[in-house]
Order: C-alpha cells, then structure tokens, then sequence
C-alpha cells in the first residue's frame, strides 16, 4: 500500500496531539520546578503553568477515537482510485 497524501484524522490530528502531550508534559514539570525553586519560571507562576498543562493535555484529548480508512494513513488501492 502507498500513501499518496497527508490526511488530517489519521495524519496530522496524531502528530498535534503528541506535540500537546509533549508541551504539556514540559509545561507540568516547568510548574514543579517553579514551586520547588519558589521563583518564577520563564517569566510565569507555577500557576500559569499548571493550567498551561491543563489546557494543552485536553486540547490533547480531544483527538481520540479518530480515524480515517482503518486507522492507517496507508491508503487502501480501491480508496487510491477513488
């Protein structure tokens, strides 16, 4: 199987969300490292941070369950010719 060209379920909709797991994973330990260091990150309280972490693990969330042609971004020959 080809892949012909880049979808936004099943190839770019993965891609962002492991970008916004992965910021909002450095945005939660950026939060521990303020409240251990009691001083401000990157100009931000731990508090900025904290919901930084929040709102990008559920932005994150939100692409779950969705898949195009099999949950594969292998095109199948009979979708190709479509």
């Amino acid at each position: 199987m080809m892949h012909s060209k880049w979808h936004w379920a099943c190839c770019w909709m993965p891609v962002l969300k492991k970008v916004l797991w992965a910021a909002a994973a450095l945005s939660l330990v950026l939060a521990w490292v303020s409240v251990y260091r009691q001083n401000l990150v990157f100009g931000l309280e731990p508090l900025a941070w904290y919901w930084n972490a929040l709102v990008m693990g559920v932005l994150a969330m939100g692409g779950w369950g969705k898949h195009c042609h099999g949950g594969s971004c292998e095109m199948s020959e009979e979708k190709k010719e479509m």
